[in-house]
């Protein structure tokens, strides 16, 4: 009974073990090109003065971002609906996982004037189109548009 114990338990741990080392992170290689997402990084570093971890964290937010706006980029001409519905995930997406790594409460408040800023200007933007009497699609697409981070 003990061998069989100690059998299984090998088994399940070599099997975990092989798990494990199948899991990947994302490579930026594989993504999008790394200049780009370290230069977004660097960006986003700097504007909300973060720290080594949460860098580490907001790299890995922006190698996301690339991966998504990758697996969606086909979309555009195929089916504009959907990708535009898509696009708006990444970016809350994108906007919540920005918003969850900042700590300091300076950061925050910087979040929140850029959230308030794009508030501001996209409410202008509608205003101006529906003036102009542009499609829903054209507002839409005008919307997406203006985004920070």
């Amino acid at each position: 009974m003990k061998k069989l114990l100690f059998s299984l338990f090998l088994v399940l741990q070599g099997t975990m073990t092989i798990l494990a080392q199948k899991t990947e992170a994302p490579t930026p290689t594989t993504v999008s090109n790394d200049s780009e997402i370290r230069k977004a990084t660097e960006a986003l570093t700097a504007k909300y003065s973060l720290n080594a971890d949460q860098a580490k964290q907001m790299y890995t937010i922006q190698v996301r971002k690339a991966k998504n706006m990758a697996s969606i980029a086909s979309l555009q001409s195929s089916n504009p609906a959907l990708y535009r519905a898509k696009l708006q995930n990444v970016q809350t997406a994108t906007s919540a996982n920005i918003r969850r790594i900042l700590q300091q409460k300076e950061q925050v408040d910087i979040y929140q004037k850029t959230q308030s800023e794009l508030r501001t200007l996209r409410n202008q933007k509608k205003k101006e189109m529906h003036r102009n009497k542009a499609t829903q699609e054209e507002i839409e697409l005008a919307m997406l548009a203006i985004y920070a981070e």
